[in-house]
């Protein structure tokens, strides 16, 4: 199981955290996006829940246009909610798509280049696939 807050009330994990409610509500989670296309929410009434159905290997040109014909929308839903809840990104691993989301979030309301949103996500885990390139979703 992977976790990792990437920022002060955004986590990232990967699939198997969807199953671990007590994560869930000793961090008081109350958003999840679950970036997968198969993997179910936990079963708690109280949190909401929205899927952006990624692949598996987020290779795939529709992966790709689904994330850049949502990422300014998905960007403002995060900026609206990130002061009174907690938000959980999940993904299939947890190192791929959900930083990958955050640090799209981070260019959109931040100065910083992509190199030093890189450096602030390996940062918090060295171990994040940060192999694509943020300017590719502009």
């Amino acid at each position: 199981m992977f976790y990792c807050e990437i920022l002060s009330g955004i986590w990232i994990g990967d699939v198997e955290i969807l199953l671990n409610t007590r994560f869930i509500e000793d961090n008081d989670i109350n958003i999840i996006f679950n970036c997968t296309q198969t993997y179910n929410f936990p079963d708690i009434k109280t949190i909401q829940k929205i899927r952006l159905p990624f692949s598996p290997s987020f290779e795939l040109q529709s992966d790709k246009d689904l994330l850049k014909n949502n990422k300014n929308k998905l960007c403002e839903y995060i900026k609206n909610n990130i002061e009174h809840n907690n938000i959980l990104l999940c993904c299939y691993d947890g190192k791929t798509i959900s930083p990958l989301i955050i640090a799209l979030f981070i260019q959109k309301y931040s100065n910083l280049d992509k190199k030093s949103i890189y450096t602030i996500l390996l940062s918090k885990d060295n171990t994040l696939k940060l192999w694509c390139d943020i300017d590719l979703f502009d």
